[in-house]
C-alpha cells in the first residue's frame, strides 16, 4: 500500500534490487520522506511495504538517529488496527523501514470516489483509528501525522478495517516538540494541530485534534481547513 506517500524525491533504489535481504519489486508511492517500494523477503517470501528514506534526509545525522531511535518504539505497538512494523535498519546509507503490505486503498482515495461518506460508516472506520491512537498515547507516543492517506482500508471477515500507517515518525510525550529541525514541521497542514505548528510541546491531544480534522472531511467530503 501507498502508506500515504504520493509525488516526491529519489530514493537512488531500483527495482530489481536488494536491500537488506528485500527484493525490491515495484514502486508503489513517492513522497517528501522518499519511497515506498512492494518487497519481497527473502526465505519467508514475505510481501512488505519497504519504505526508503530520502538520501538528503539519512544523510542528516539527527534525523537517522531520531528515525531509528523511534522506528524501534513504534515496532513495539501491537494493535490489531496499526500497521505492524517488521524492520527499521540501515545499509550502505539508506535508511529503511519494512512495514506489512497491506492489500486495499487509503481512506483519502475512498473520499476522493465517493464524496462524503455516510455517517456510521465514517465513525465505524474512525472508530478504530481511534482505538490504535489510544493505545499508542498509552505508551507515551504521538503519532504526528493522523491524515486520510495514512489511513489504510481493507475487507476482513465481511467488513471494513482500517489501520493507521507511518508510525515511524512518533515521538514520546514531552520529548522536543513538533519541529525535527530549524523550521521542519513533521505532520500535514490541512490536519496538523495548531500547537504543533507553534513549535510547542506534544502529547496525545494533538493526535485528537488531527482525528476531528479527518472526521470533518469524511463528513462533508473537503478538509476543514483548505489554506
Amino acid at each position: 500500500h501507498t502508506c500515504g506517500v504520493t509525488g516526491g524525491r529519489s530514493s537512488g533504489v531500483a527495482v530489481g534490487s536488494d536491500l537488506a535481504g528485500y527484493r525490491i519489486e515495484a514502486l508503489i508511492g513517492r513522497g517528501g520522506m522518499g519511497a515506498v517500494y512492494r518487497a519481497e523477503e527473502a526465505g519467508l517470501r514475505r510481501k512488505v511495504a519497504l519504505k526508503v528514506i530520502a538520501p538528503e534526509l539519512a544523510q542528516d545525522k539527527r534525523f537517522r538517529e531520531r528515525f531509528l531511535r523511534e522506528s524501534q518504539v513504534a515496532a513495539s505497538l501491537d494493535h490489531p488496527h496499526i500497521v505492524p512494523i517488521f524492520k527499521a535498519g540501515e545499509e550502505d546509507g539508506v535508511l529503511y523501514l519494512a512495514m506489512r503490505y497491506v492489500e486495499g486503498r487509503d481512506l483519502a482515495q475512498l473520499v476522493a470516489e465517493h464524496g462524503a461518506l455516510e455517517p456510521r460508516r465514517a465513525i465505524e472506520l474512525l472508530s478504530q483509528v481511534a482505538e490504535a491512537l489510544d493505545a499508542a498515547h498509552e505508551k507515551g507516543l504521538v503519532h504526528r501525522d493522523v491524515k486520510p492517506s495514512n489511513i489504510l482500508i481493507t475487507q476482513s471477515a465481511g467488513r471494513e478495517h482500517c489501520y493507521l500507517a507511518d508510525f515511524g515518525l512518533t515521538k514520546r510525550t514531552g520529548s522536543l516538540s513538533g519541529i525535527s529541525a530549524a523550521g521542519d514541521i513533521v505532520g500535514t497542514l490541512e490536519y496538523v494541530a495548531p500547537e504543533q505548528i507553534r513549535g510547542d510541546p506534544l502529547d496525545g491531544r494533538a493526535d485528537v485534534y488531527s482525528l476531528g480534522c479527518v472526521l470533518y472531511e469524511c463528513l462533508t467530503g473537503h478538509a476543514p481547513f483548505p489554506r
